[in-house]
């Protein structure tokens, strides 16, 4: 359920010419679902509704930017853009603008290599990025440090349990048996694209069926639990960052 200020949107007052295909379709799950997403204006919605797209078109940049998948033991960056830390983090180099940061990773993908979580955040910065533009993001995020689910609070990363997944969120395949060899298996870290389709770091634009044959390829011998979509879903404070966009 749609509901702007407390309530309920009736989508055939909703002008869907103006809404791409994609749009169309996160607008009518939304409405369906029995999840109550609230807002104070249409703006709010609408921003939410371009920003997951953008979303998804980041998934898309980064699954084919050549970045690979590492631990955090082997992950590597580009030099001159960023400091690798010890724990093998990416910290901003002084005098680099952080657009320009997160924009070589999907430029220059060969020189990086990182985890599936790192993968999920820089997902969301990129598609704030070319959301807002340059120059906002730059005074939003003016110190970008990637390592596990670290990030800007401006972003606004929050989870919450349901079911009611939608294009653009983060959901997560969990593994109980994973191998305690390869602990980075024990799940991973995805965005939903469209259908049944996922952007999992490492494995690809797949359907669920493979991240899932995936990750119980890699459990301890005579495992017995399968891996599963659990209900754990993550998100960006949409609502927060449309009062940065002006149409």
């Amino acid at each position: 359920m749609i509901r702007i200020n407390s309530r309920e949107l009736d989508l055939s007052t909703v002008n869907m010419a103006e809404l791409i295909p994609e749009q169309q379709r996160i607008l009518r799950l939304m409405a369906d679902y029995r999840d109550i997403y609230d807002y104070n204006s249409l703006h709010e919605l609408y921003f939410e509704l371009y920003l997951r797209v953008h979303i998804l078109r980041a998934s898309e940049g980064l699954n084919y930017s050549g970045a690979s998948f590492a631990t955090f033991t082997t992950s590597y960056c580009n030099e001159y853009v960023w400091y690798r830390t010890r724990r093998g983090g990416f910290y901003l180099r002084p005098g680099i603008p952080p657009h320009a940061a997160i924009n070589d990773i999907f430029v220059n993908g060969s020189l990086y290599a990182f985890e599936c979580a790192v993968a999920i955040i820089i997902v969301y910065y990129k598609a704030v990025l070319d959301a807002l533009g340059p120059a906002m993001f730059n005074r939003l995020f003016p110190h970008i440090y990637l390592f596990s689910w670290e990030s800007d609070r401006d972003l606004g990363l929050a989870g919450h349990v349901s079911t009611d997944y939608i294009p653009g969120d983060c959901v997560y395949f969990d593994s109980p048996d994973y191998n305690r060899a390869t602990p980075e298996w024990r799940g991973e870290n995805a965005i939903l694209m469209n259908g049944d389709l996922y952007f999992g770091h490492g494995i690809g634009i797949v359907p669920a069926r493979e991240i899932l044959d995936f990750l119980n390829s890699k459990r301890m011998p005579f495992a017995r639990r399968s891996a599963f979509l659990n209900n754990f879903i993550v998100r960006p404070d949409f609502r927060y960052l449309s009062r940065f966009y002006v149409r």
